[in-house]
């Protein structure tokens, strides 16, 4: 018989650039399982806290903690070592009481970057599209795989659009901040030559036909550069939404 279905395993030499990982040290590495990131947009969590907060030593030891329970992500346990971590993942690890959100860096690789540590985790959330469901119920779908449906009265005041984004609390999902897609507001570059710049959006020129669509971004550096709209997150209005969040970094 012939086989069916993809590979169960992951060659390090053909594993997605974006992971922070030696390619020829050994054969093999963890493989991204199905989940809330696609495979080219995230990291296995396993190569995570080994390999680049270097956490622990061995898989054995990785197993350990997993089981034991001490690893939350977007504050619920996980204890799959596979499980993929994107962009804007909250990762909470008890043993060392320590908390990361995972941004992209000028390597082009996800990276996580320490939080201080708060009484209540927010996470930002792009809306990548809006659906209708029953009962007139208006629902968000976002960049992570999660769904949120509104409340009536929001649903029908339309103020969420595609590319917007909202802050929501941890593991509650309750939406508190919103930030539209907008000039003027502070976003990051998650994506091509430029990513990792974050700063205001200075203009928006878009265009239809073969020439794509640009977004000029004034750099926290004085510097200019220009981006596809693709390639945009906002984090807040002047600054990123967790610098006006007490604690929060």
């Amino acid at each position: 018989m012939t086989k069916t279905g993809g590979s169960k395993h992951q060659k390090r030499i053909a594993s997605p650039r974006n992971w922070v990982l030696p390619r020829k040290k050994h054969k093999f590495a963890f493989r991204a399982d199905p989940g809330p990131h696609n495979k080219e947009n995230c990291i296995p969590l396993g190569i995570l806290l080994r390999d680049v907060l270097k956490i622990v030593n061995t898989a054995r030891e990785l197993k350990i903690i997993l089981n034991k329970k001490l690893v939350k992500i977007d504050g619920r346990i996980v204890t799959n070592l596979n499980f993929p971590v994107g962009l804007m993942d909250v990762v909470e690890i008890a043993g060392v009481n320590k908390s990361y959100r995972i941004l992209p860096h000028e390597l082009h690789v996800l990276m996580p970057f320490e939080m201080k540590k708060t009484s209540q985790l927010s996470k930002a959330c792009q809306i990548m599209g809006k659906t209708t469901i029953k009962g007139g119920i208006m629902q968000l779908n976002l960049h992570d795989g999660r769904n949120i449906r509104l409340p009536k009265e929001e649903g029908i005041d339309n103020k969420y659009n595609t590319k917007d984004t909202i802050i929501i609390n941890l593991p509650s999902q309750k939406i508190v901040n919103h930030f539209p897609f907008k000039e003027g507001m502070f976003a990051i570059i998650i994506a091509g030559k430029n990513v990792a710049k974050n700063g205001s959006i200075k203009k928006f020129q878009w265009r239809f036909g073969p020439r794509a669509s640009t977004v000029t971004l004034a750099a926290h550096d004085g510097t200019e550069v220009q981006t596809t709209p693709e390639y945009i997150f906002i984090l807040g209005e002047k600054s990123p939404w967790w610098t006006t969040t007490k604690g929060d970094t």
